[in-house]
């Protein structure tokens, strides 16, 4: 029972995730049990846990459905991302390997040299950015925390991301180049601003879409 209901579990999750399940989309308990193979009993386990997550939402009389993303998510998951973020990368330019922070800038100036249409492969270049600068630290419950957070990052990238124009595509590649030269710098101060306002103008562009 328990491998069925993770299995459940994972696999709406990744379609919430990316798109396949959007929001708002109401789950039929009957149709999806049988499409993933498992009774209801697993499936209401996996809902639920996604309740907990805030990827799905029980509507009284109506069921479970995916959540819609709100002005108000986006808005609690930036201010939780600068909490998290602003203080990893503080921490990092004083600990930080700068080789490894040098290969990790190049990399990024490469792909983006080689790239020229950044709006198909940015995203998970984005993502690893950050999850550089959290993993940086060592630190296994924030790499938990930040893992669940990025969750809904992912979820957010993947339904605004085909409305990005392509300055804010540049926009974001000049801020990461940015984090990077902060943190070579070892400079904590700088870090933690850059990281500030990279943050800040995301959030203030996806806001902007709404």
């Amino acid at each position: 029972m328990k491998s069925k209901k993770s299995a459940a579990y994972e696999t709406l999750k990744r379609g919430i995730i990316d798109g396949s399940l959007a929001p708002g989309l109401a789950i039929n308990e009957v149709e999806f049990a049988k499409n993933l193979n498992v009774s209801k009993t697993p499936l209401r386990e996996a809902l639920r846990q996604l309740e907990r997550e805030g990827l799905v939402e029980n509507i009284p009389g109506r069921g479970s459905a995916v959540t819609h993303i709100t002005f108000q998510d986006i808005r609690e998951i930036f201010e939780l991302r600068e909490i998290i973020e602003c203080g990893a990368v503080k921490r990092v330019a004083i600990i930080r390997d700068v080789r490894e922070v040098k290969a990790k800038k190049k990399e990024l100036e490469l792909f983006f040299k080689k790239n020229s249409q950044m709006q198909e492969s940015i995203w998970g270049l984005e993502e690893d950015v950050h999850l550089f600068v959290v993993k940086c630290l060592n630190n296994k419950k924030l790499n938990e925390t930040y893992s669940d957070l990025l969750n809904h990052i992912k979820r957010i990238r993947v339904h605004f991301g085909g409305r990005f124009s392509s300055k804010r595509y540049k926009e974001i590649l000049s801020e990461h180049i940015e984090i990077f030269d902060a943190l070579i710098e070892g400079n904590d101060v700088k870090a933690e601003k850059v990281v500030k306002g990279h943050l800040r103008n995301a959030g203030a562009y996806l806001l902007g879409l709404i």
